[in-house]
């Protein structure tokens, strides 16, 4: 299985040179970058998908069935130019399209992500954020759950962001997780200067209590991140299994998304599926578009010379 990651950036959809006619997979626009990224193809161009967290259901436009039957819903789409609109989608909606996509054989799969100039803070250059409601809890997504009390699961890969209280919970639900090889990755360099303490500094009781292991990755370089979940695969031993909870930055998220997609038998997913703020950011940054390509084939050693 070889994964790659190709990137391009600029100031707007112009420059991502994304393909035509295409079709965007999107979430709900709650700021000014989604309502742009939405933007950049024509309504009629646009699907809605949504995720139910209480009945594991997958939204798509205007039918409802079982997030396992979303590679069936989206059999209707010409995968070639399926883009997924990573700004404006949850996590759960990100994984379940990426899952789908993969599984129906797409070798490659396109997203564009849009950066934001600034995210909400409780109070003026204050240090916490508002950027999401009060979690409900962990609960698992199909095709990718997760028996953290086996242990089969021996480790697991936290991407961590501004909010302290996402990874507080998880280590108080599922307590288990101390005991396992567990590393928590910030997002260094981060979309701007400063925002690597913002996220480090409210973090820092749980490092001290827990004793985790610590390592970074750029936050908007999603190819860093996965290589960053492949030290943890590579380092598992044999018939074992990891977790992944993507809750940071959001190329972090495209990341675990399609780590959990080409790696079903040795991850799973853990998640706590919070309701993101309206206007919970202000403005655009850099705008990405990427490409992730799979390819299956496996290689054929040459023969010996006679």
């Amino acid at each position: 299985m070889k994964v790659k990651f190709f990137s391009r950036s600029g100031t707007s959809a112009a420059e991502l040179q994304l393909p035509e006619n295409m079709v965007l997979l999107h979430g709900e626009q709650l700021d000014d970058r989604g309502q742009l990224a939405c933007g950049c193809v024509p309504e009629s161009a646009r699907v809605l998908l949504g995720y139910g967290v209480d009945d594991m259901s997958l939204t798509v436009g205007t039918e409802t069935k079982s997030s396992d039957l979303a590679s069936e819903m989206l059999s209707g789409f010409d995968r070639d130019k399926v883009v997924l609109e990573a700004t404006t989608l949850g996590f759960a909606e990100l994984f379940c399209a990426t899952n789908a996509l993969l599984a129906s054989g797409a070798t490659s799969v396109n997203i564009i992500y849009v950066e934001p100039a600034q995210y909400q803070r409780v109070s003026p250059g204050g240090d916490q954020f508002m950027l999401s409601e009060p979690t409900r809890g962990y609960a698992p997504i199909p095709n990718a759950i997760v028996d953290l009390t086996s242990d089969e699961v021996e480790a697991g890969v936290f991407f961590l962001g501004f909010e302290p209280e996402r990874l507080d919970r998880a280590l108080e639900e599922h307590q288990m997780i101390a005991s396992k090889d567990v590393k928590l990755v910030f997002g260094i360099p981060a979309y701007h200067p400063g925002w690597e303490l913002d996220a480090i500094i409210p973090h820092l009781p749980a490092l001290v209590q827990h004793g985790l292991q610590l390592d970074y990755c750029a936050a908007n370089d999603p190819e860093a991140a996965f290589e960053c979940l492949e030290r943890t695969r590579a380092a598992l031993s044999e018939d074992k299994r990891m977790f992944v909870a993507p809750i940071g930055p959001k190329p972090c998220g495209i990341a675990s998304a399609i780590f959990a997609s080409v790696y079903p038998e040795q991850v799973g997913l853990l998640f706590d599926h919070p309701r993101r703020k309206k206007k919970r950011s202000t403005g655009t940054d850099l705008w990405h578009r990427f490409t992730v390509t799979v390819d299956r084939s496996e290689a054929v050693p040459s023969e010996a010379e006679p």
